[in-house]
């Protein structure tokens, strides 16, 4: 326990009263005296609220101050959203609410009772005599505004303007109203914090603001107008204005809440949006932490180090959910046109920290309304008949279940080789056997229909055959990357709700007890190898006495057959969703007009088959034809794919521009039998002149181009053998309709760049849990690219992203998304990351990077900050380049001149 003489607290909220309280009961020696710089009794704003939780912990660390405080409070296990649609009710979220005056009086009078010295009426300026100062006074701290530089103190402000009023009525719930209004979309944040009367916020972003005159009105008139707009909400009820000011939230972050022996706490070392609960409950957290810390260890030095690494992490992970939640608020009044269960959901994880595995626990009513809802929801969002579907003479309704695309062939070729490769060969009779066993194995381990499997396979006969078994007994296998982080892999398994998941042998290390914790695996199958400890089991126990016979479920071809999921450059990655007559689209278009597959020919994708574009290569395309498909494991060396191609003879090679580069710069490529390939398909990324002429002159063709996406599962541009024009991503694929639109939403002239729109019978239709995601990219029956490009003769140039991601190593990468997990670093002071074109026209990521203290060597600084980033994102996402600076360029404003940064560059 520290040994101090004497404590100095700035500020009389509740964090410093609390404070004051906590020291008294733990240190009944000690001199403690609070000074607040306003008179007893006057305060601003009206209630605060905690949750359930923040109670319980208020509870077991002062349950003095807990039975104080809670016959005051008042309570709701409900909240309520008003949407303009309808209302939802959110059960199981609980809060209490208190008012802040009454809050404080009772602090107040329990800091006199334990002998706290209390100060009001007085301003302090500078504080140097207590062995210890407390800074507990909010935003405007006065320790903080004499010490920024050491408390490292970061001040920024969002959008949105929001007033702070009281209601003379009380509300049930704590409740979210939005409303439409002549200025624009509106919301009111209120609770009832007494009997008879309540907390009211009013939050509009700037162009309701402007559009609604605030900005000229006085107190009483702002308060006026906000009564009248939200009318039928407070049922004629009057506002209470005290200091009603509009303002614009401050996002404050301190680096250092520790300077000298002067101590942050509450606002005036971090703010959190008023979304996510009140700052009084962290300011309240904070001050046990630091209670805590003096009692724990004898050197205030250590004890004052000690709370600061350990709260400043849980608070961190708080104020980083308040800004997630802060910035779903920035843009609500677009999320107003979702359906009221839509919006509902999209609100209730806006933070990311609620998964569907916790709403269920959280709200159980409302996910089970929610589930049963999506249930009806999900369908074709492209009508029958198109002319796009018309023109490549496909039907829906003859796919009522992918599996077909394999079974086929259990009549017409079973003895033909299906797969083969390295990890074995099967025909089709044996693949379609194997499936068998699969799908009753899936069915004997209790699955339901609609039921999703993880895959987090390799390239095997495993994959194809776990694959069709799933989608032939009704269940949706989930398709995932390998590469995958271990958190990403959790919130993958959470958010599909997989009971059983398939795991390549040598990739169970992924598995771990944190990865699985909060799912609902039971069972992980270990495809290709042995496993005897749970929950893992060999997919040889797993298929052990399963027939290699199975009937096809009655699924619709409008039924759920696949997921994937997308890169996560903006944020958690998102499943994207397969109907059963998806593949049989990609086959109908791209395969049979540009392809134009034969049974003799042998595909081989070096792209794996957990991306579309190596699913459709591997497995929709030669199965549907008959051939063969060449399956490699392990990770795509050059060396290992020219081996293979040397030893399995493909006809047909998918790849990327980087495959090829890789390829052509292998020292003897020259030398390799590369006589097999007929044709190479290229994808991805933009393929250079340079490339193309490099295999040209290996195999006497050059890669054909084309573009595709996830969400429509494979490619709907394409250049064709015969006509190959470089820089082109291609024309349009049969089967398929493309538009461009300019950012206001109308066609574009002859020659004018806009964003391109795509519509055909692959589309998804959903992200699955993303309503507002969904809404965003599926517009009505044509999905949203976000690319932009021009259109000359028919042939379509990729001129960017319309939200400044880019390609890397053919996967979606947001700039800011890296430039932000650098800085997390504790070496980092400063940087940024931007795109770089590298001499064969591919992009990469360059990183600009100052660091806190001099770089001595910087080849081994940037390895450690590449590793930074793989084991935080994902593999693929590092910077290619990391350069070092003293200090970034800086505009007049004192923001990263990134303008200066990419002339540098040029």
């Amino acid at each position: 326990m520290v040994r101090m003489q004497s404590v100095e607290i700035v500020g009389a909220g509740p964090a410093g009263l609390y404070t004051a309280i906590l020291l008294r009961r733990h240190f009944p020696d000690l001199q403690v005296r609070v000074t607040e710089q306003n008179p007893q009794g006057a305060t601003f704003g009206f209630g605060v609220v905690f949750s359930d939780q923040a109670l319980d912990f208020l509870q077991a660390d002062d349950p003095d101050t807990h039975q104080l405080a809670t016959p005051h409070m008042q309570r709701w296990q409900n909240m309520t959203l008003n949407h303009p649609k309808g209302q939802i009710t959110l059960d199981g979220v609980g809060f209490a609410s208190i008012g802040r005056l009454e809050l404080i009086e009772i602090l107040r009078k329990r800091a006199d009772a334990l002998g706290v010295e209390l100060r009001f009426d007085k301003r302090i300026e500078r504080v140097d005599s207590a062995d210890l100062t407390v800074a507990a006074d909010g935003l405007n701290s006065v320790v903080r505004a004499n010490n920024r530089d050491g408390f490292g103190e970061s001040l920024s402000y969002l959008g949105n303007h929001f007033v702070w009023f009281g209601a003379e009525r009380p509300f049930d719930t704590l409740t979210q109203t939005f409303i439409n209004t002549d200025a624009g979309p509106m919301n009111a944040h209120h609770y009832r914090y007494s009997e008879d009367k309540s907390t009211f916020i009013v939050e509009c972003g700037p162009d309701t603001f402007s559009k609604a005159g605030f900005a000229t009105m006085s107190e009483d008139e702002s308060r006026s107008a906000c009564q009248q707009y939200f009318a039928a909400t407070l049922d004629d009820a009057e506002l209470i204005s005290n200091h009603s000011q509009w303002r614009q939230f401050p996002k404050l972050w301190c680096d250092n809440w520790v300077s000298g022996r002067q101590v942050l706490v509450g606002d005036a070392a971090h703010t959190a949006h008023f979304s996510v609960g009140s700052g009084t409950r962290l300011a309240m957290e904070d001050s046990i932490a630091l209670v805590q810390a003096l009692i724990k260890h004898d050197d205030i030095d250590v004890a004052l180090h000690r709370y600061q690494q350990e709260r400043q992490a849980i608070a961190k992970k708080i104020v980083n959910a308040a800004n997630v939640s802060a910035s779903w608020y920035e843009s609500f009044g677009d999320k107003m046109n979702l359906a009221p269960m839509d919006f509902a959901f999209d609100y209730i994880t806006r933070s990311g920290r609620v998964d569907m595995d916790r709403l269920r626990k959280m709200s159980p009513q409302f996910c089970a309304d929610y589930e049963a809802y999506k249930s009806v929801v999900i369908t074709d969002p492209v009508p029958n008949n198109t002319s796009s579907a018309q023109e490549i003479k496909f039907d829906p309704d003859e796919h009522s279940n992918c599996s077909d695309i394999l079974w086929q062939h259990l009549y017409k070729n079973p003895e033909k080789l299906a797969v083969i490769g390295p990890a074995g060969n099967l025909s089709y009779q044996q693949l379609i056997g194997e499936a068998a066993r699969w799908g009753n194995a899936f069915i004997a381990a209790g699955l339901n229909r609609g039921d999703r499997i993880a895959f987090f396979l390799d390239d095997t006969p495993s994959y194809p055959a776990a694959f069709f078994g799933a989608t032939r007994a009704g269940f949706v296998p989930v398709l995932l990357n390998t590469q995958t982080n271990q958190d990403t892999l959790n919130y993958f398994l959470k958010d599909s709700s997989a009971t059983i998941a398939l795991c390549e042998s040598t990739l169970t290390d992924q598995f771990s007890v944190a990865v699985l914790q909060g799912t609902n695996i039971k069972t992980v199958v270990v495809a290709n190898g042995y496993s005897d400890s749970k929950p893992f089991v060999s997919a040889e126990q797993f298929l052990e006495s399963h027939a290699n016979t199975l009937s096809c479920a009655d699924t619709s071809p409008y039924d759920m057959a696949l997921w994937m999921y997308s890169s996560g450059s903006t944020g958690r990655p998102k499943g994207i969703v397969h109907l059963h007559h998806d593949m049989a689209y990609t086959q109908a278009s791209y395969a049979k007009n540009i392809l134009k597959l034969q049974p003799e020919d042998i595909c081989f994708s070096v792209p794996k088959i957990y991306f579309a574009y190596g699913f459709g290569n591997s497995i929709t395309f030669p199965f549907s034809a008959g051939a063969t498909s060449v399956l490699m494991p392990d990770s795509p060396r050059p060396d290992l794919v020219l081996d293979t191609i040397e030893n399995f003879k493909p006809t047909v090679l998918f790849g990327l521009p980087t495959l090829y580069t890789a390829l052509c710069s292998v020292e003897n490529v020259k030398n390799k039998d590369l006589s097999s390939l007929t044709q190479s398909i290229s994808a991805a990324e933009t393929l250079s002149q340079d490339i193309y002429d490099a295999w040209k002159s290996l195999t006497g063709h050059g890669p054909t181009e084309g573009l595709g996406s996830t969400e429509m599962l494979h490619i709907y541009l394409s250049n064709l053998p015969n006509d190959h024009r470089i820089g082109a991503a291609g024309a349009r694929v049969p089967g398929y309709e493309v538009k461009l639109e300019t950012p206001d939403g109308h066609p574009v002239v002859e020659g004018e760049e806009g964003v391109m729109f795509v519509r055909g019978h692959s589309s998804a239709p959903c992200y699955w849990n993303k309503p507002d995601k969904t809404k965003e990219t599926m517009r009505d029956d044509w999905l949203y690219t976000g690319d932009r490009f021009v259109q000359r003769d028919g042939y379509y140039y990729f001129m960017g992203r319309a939200d400044d991601l880019i390609k890397v190593s053919g996967q979606w990468v947001w700039p800011l998304e890296v430039e932000r997990c650098l800085n997390d670093h504790p070496d980092v002071y400063e940087c940024a990351v931007l795109a770089h074109e590298l001499p064969d026209k591919r992009l990469t990521l360059r990183a600009i990077v100052s660091l806190r203290a001099e770089c001595k060597d910087e080849q081994a600084q940037s390895k450690i900050l590449q590793n930074h980033i793989k084991n935080t994102l994902q593999p693929y996402k590092y910077p290619r380049i990391v350069e070092f600076v003293a200090e970034l360029p800086k505009t007049g404003t004192g923001k990263i001149d990134r303008q200066a940064l990419r002339v540098s560059d040029s």
